[in-house]
């Protein structure tokens, strides 16, 4: 009986050794697995991070150069276009170099400063586009009001306001809540304050812009009136204030409108998902099945990608929604074509004038040569005796005779390829 027990609590032992033995083979073969699947994740988002970065710098790119032509600058619109053309191309060069720097340099002060920079450059986009729907509702309401406060003056003080309060705001709150950690190099959010930021920060770069930005449904609303009282002023001429107020709200003020209420819409399209995973987040995944956790760490990649768009993407909406802005945009294209042309112009033209001058100074210093062996050669004919007789002879010369003469020639002649009249001396030795 003892021995049976034994046998048995050994061969138990075995069991649970074994087991335990598969489980962490399992767990490890997992690890790998899902290892492997994040580099090959990271692989591509960089990829398509690197392309959307430069196609978004160059859409800002033009739409500043595009928005600061003569036919548009002049408005409280261009304005707003052209800050957040400058805080979107910001916010594509902060993330990409922050990645660069987390994949290739570990420092926690470069870390810690993106960290802010890309805090603070966000903010500022995000609430640009807020002021300028609140500008554009006051804009389309009442054209009256809009030639006292749509100005570009006010325009500008409301960006440098927005500026001045986001350093402030972040640069007092970022010594408090994040800390550095310098075994891992990086700046984290301090363990109390991590449930605080979660529904801070969102709330202050989504939630709280969404709302506002509802706004845009009452511009929509007033456009849609602005063009119901043009068609009525047009059929129906002695309405004078109504015409009044639609000669106030003209057509590039109204294209411009347009443009920004897309772009503002668009902010829905791509925020929303990034928002949603965000909340996700809050509670991490327990179980251990690996399909899900790769399907969930991919969709979190994605939606930062997409979110990422939003900055990239406006050249594209101001193209496809304001006819303005995509004739401007081929004025300055076909300008660009034309300085280009102008400047290879140039360049051939120089080329030109260099080789005619190096020609120039070619046969001049030929032509130097030449006469100074014409001048030796007549000082070598007054040296000579009286009693020598000078024979004149003509004669072609050809690249054929190969034969030497006891003929004294002149070099000029020599260097020249056509056959010329060349006339030499000949002294008779009596």
């Amino acid at each position: 009986m003892v021995q049976n027990n034994a046998s048995s609590s050994y061969q138990l032992n075995g069991f649970n050794q074994s087991g335990s033995v598969v489980a962490m083979l399992n767990d490890s073969l997992i690890r790998i697995e899902i290892t492997e699947f994040i580099q090959k994740v990271n692989f591509w988002i960089t990829i398509m991070e690197i392309v959307m970065v430069i196609c978004g710098i160059l859409g800002n790119g033009l739409a500043l150069i595009v928005i600061n032509r003569r036919s548009l600058r002049d408005t409280s619109s261009s304005v707003f276009i052209t800050y957040l053309a400058i805080f979107d191309i910001l916010v594509l060069a902060v993330h990409i170099t922050n990645l660069a720097i987390s994949h290739y340099m570990q420092s926690y002060i470069l870390h810690c400063f993106f960290a802010y920079l890309t805090d603070l450059v966000t903010f500022c986009s995000v609430w640009i586009m807020v002021i300028m729907t609140l500008e554009r509702c006051v804009a389309v309401h009442s054209p009256f009001l809009a030639k006292r406060f749509c100005t570009t003056e006010r325009a500008r003080y409301s960006i440098y306001v927005l500026i001045v309060l986001s350093i402030i705001l972040f640069s007092s709150t970022f010594p408090t809540v994040f800390i550095v950690d310098r075994i891992q190099q990086k700046c984290m959010v301090r363990p109390r304050y991590q449930k605080i930021i979660r529904i801070i920060k969102p709330t202050i770069f989504y939630f709280v812009p969404d709302i506002l930005l509802l706004a845009n449904i009452f511009v929509i609303y007033e456009l849609f009136m602005a063009k119901r009282q043009r068609t009525k002023t047009s059929m129906n001429p002695d309405n004078a204030i109504h015409r009044l107020n639609a000669t106030s709200f003209n057509r590039k003020q109204q294209q411009l409108t347009v443009m920004l209420v897309t772009v503002s819409l668009s902010f829905y399209f791509f925020t929303t998902p990034a928002i949603i995973d965000y909340i996700r987040q809050m509670n991490p995944p327990k179980h251990h099945d690996v399909k899900r956790l790769k399907s969930r760490f991919l969709l979190t990649n994605l939606s930062v990608l997409w979110l990422q768009m939003s900055s990239a993407t406006n050249f594209l909406f101001y193209c496809l929604t304001g006819s303005k802005f995509r004739a401007v945009c081929l004025d300055t294209f076909s300008d660009i074509y034309d300085f280009l042309e102008i400047k290879s112009n140039n360049q051939e033209v120089r080329l030109r004038r260099r080789r005619k001058r190096q020609t120039k100074y070619g046969t001049c210093l030929s032509s130097n040569i030449n006469q100074d062996h014409r001048n030796q050669l007549g000082n070598g004919r007054n040296r000579r005796q009286s009693t020598s007789m000078t024979q004149t002879c003509v004669f072609q010369l050809n690249d054929l005779s190969k034969q030497p003469s006891n003929e004294t020639m002149a070099s000029t002649q020599l260097n020249s390829r056509r056959p010329s009249k060349v006339s030499f001396n000949v002294d008779e030795v009596e």
